[in-house]
């Protein structure tokens, strides 16, 4: 419980191309497995690709770690808006059809006025954070976060509140991938997927701890996403566990530098800086795959009660950017 006046687990922004990467969909179960834990908090959701399926698959997942299909408890006000990228429509995917085509998953996204713009949606949840209490996760096309530097008033927010971008490359939007390699004002931990997937998600533990569900939309991506049985890539959920459990001792972390990015896509460091790329220990290998099954199976639990501060007469006003940072001689 968060008595008045406490400092809240931390914010996680989860900005992942569900619905077409497999590991982006078992990262968000893990992060709602840690949000249940009162590890941290999912505070928005969004995702790269224009397709209202996809944001619809967001809130299919949200609704179901909130009890909806499981019927765990009767919380239903967990879901939060998802932000969708617009631009050229995607088509769907296997995984997406299956799991929209399931009658057991609700959704109320049908149009697009029924998702939200991500620029103003990151920026806003970032605003209701406590300084340095927020991380962004990054597992898709950097097109939402590209386009949240050039929101005016964004960077300053950004600074304050982000301690960590958890970020996955991916080169199918390579110029705002640039852009954020070379923007962001916050530390950057790259998590490249050779590296994370040195630990992949053993497909046997989707018949085996997720049975506990007769109707769960994270197996039936899985089960759409390949022909089973097959271990899925892990890239995703390494960073979100990484940006949550940074100290839990599963896994290592390079000395800061920058970033340079190849016209592949390919992240490595460059010269001084204070980013980072995330290291798997060979010896934590059995204790990483047990907390990546652990958690992603998880059933929804009740939410202890989140007691706040009450805000401040003058707290209805729109908040005003932070102050930016002191430059250093």
């Amino acid at each position: 419980m968060q008595f008045i006046g406490s400092k809240p687990s931390v914010g996680v922004l989860y900005d992942g191309a569900l619905g077409y990467r497999l590991d982006a969909v078992l990262g968000l179960s893990v992060l709602y497995g840690l949000d249940a834990k009162n590890e941290c908090r999912v505070v928005a959701l969004s995702v790269p690709t224009n397709n209202l399926h996809a944001a619809a698959f967001t809130e299919i997942v949200g609704r179901f770690y909130a009890g909806a299909v499981s019927g765990s408890f009767g919380a239903v006000g967990r879901t939060l808006p998802v932000g969708m990228a617009t631009g050229k429509p995607v088509e769907d995917s296997p995984m997406l059809k299956a799991v929209l085509a399931n009658p057991a998953y609700a959704h109320g996204i049908n149009h697009l006025n029924d998702t939200a713009d991500p620029r103003a949606m990151l920026r806003n949840a970032l605003t209701a954070q406590h300084d340095q209490n927020a991380v962004v996760v990054l597992a898709g096309p950097a097109t939402n976060l590209a386009a949240l530097l050039d929101l005016p008033g964004a960077r300053p927010w950004i600074e304050s509140k982000v301690r960590l971008l958890a970020l996955v490359p991916d080169a199918s939007d390579l110029p705002a991938l640039k852009k954020v390699l070379a923007e962001w004002p916050a530390p950057i931990l790259v998590v490249n997927p050779d590296v994370a997937d040195a630990a992949k998600f053993p497909g046997a533990a989707i018949e085996k701890d997720f049975a506990w569900s007769k109707a769960h939309p994270v197996v039936d991506a899985y089960r759409a996403a390949g022909t089973m049985p097959y271990d899925a890539p892990s890239a995703a959920i390494a960073a979100v566990l990484a940006a949550v459990r940074p100290e839990s001792g599963i896994f290592t972390f390079s000395a800061p530098s920058g970033l340079a990015v190849s016209a592949s896509g390919e992240v490595t460091a460059s010269g001084a800086g204070k980013h980072k790329f995330l290291k798997l220990d060979p010896a934590q290998r059995d204790k990483l795959l047990a907390s990546y099954v652990e958690l992603a199976s998880m059933k929804p639990v009740p939410r202890l009660p989140r007691f706040r501060r009450p805000p401040a007469a003058d707290a209805v006003k729109p908040p005003a950017p932070p102050p930016p940072a002191a430059s250093k001689p």
